[in-house]
């Protein structure tokens, strides 16, 4: 077998998160749509997140295939969005996704994280809260659809 072939053999039976390329703006605006519909119509918001200079998009992959995104404004250090397909949710992905992000942020010297999340999203909530984000404030009229937003910090 070439190095090639091993190389894309090994890349096949591993989990691993790296930097989005273009090519994944497909699978990001599809999670998306899934993950925050009810929040409001985020098909042009993530695209535009994604394709911003100061934000870095994280994949988390699978055996080949996309699971999981994550997106970091590096200015604020604030986590725009996290999101993982539905049936992989619970086993993970987003723990890794988290752990990444944090360790991106400590690279970049950020002294925080910041995150909106909706008031009466208790899982994301709670799966925050574990990862020892505080709630910070509140936002009203943060999503489109004019949920209110709960405001969470971390210090690094």
């Amino acid at each position: 077998m070439g190095r090639e072939k091993k190389e894309r053999a090994y890349v096949k039976r591993r989990d691993f998160i790296r930097i989005a390329i273009k090519d994944d703006c497909s699978f990001i605006r599809k999670l998306s749509s899934e993950a925050f519909s009810m929040f409001g119509d985020y098909g042009e918001i993530i695209p535009r997140w994604f394709l911003n200079p100061d934000v870095i998009t994280v994949i988390y992959v699978n055996k080949g295939h996309p699971m999981s995104f994550a997106m970091l404004s590096v200015p604020n250090g604030e986590i725009l969005a996290i999101a993982v397909i539905s049936q992989y949710q619970r086993s993970g992905i987003g723990s890794a996704l988290l752990n990444h992000i944090e360790l991106l942020a400590n690279q970049l010297r950020l002294s925080r994280l910041l995150l909106h999340t909706a008031k009466e999203n208790y899982v994301a909530q709670l799966f925050f809260q574990k990862a020892g984000f505080k709630v910070i404030g509140t936002q009203e009229n943060y999503y489109p659809k004019g949920q209110i937003a709960l405001i969470m910090s971390k210090g690094i």
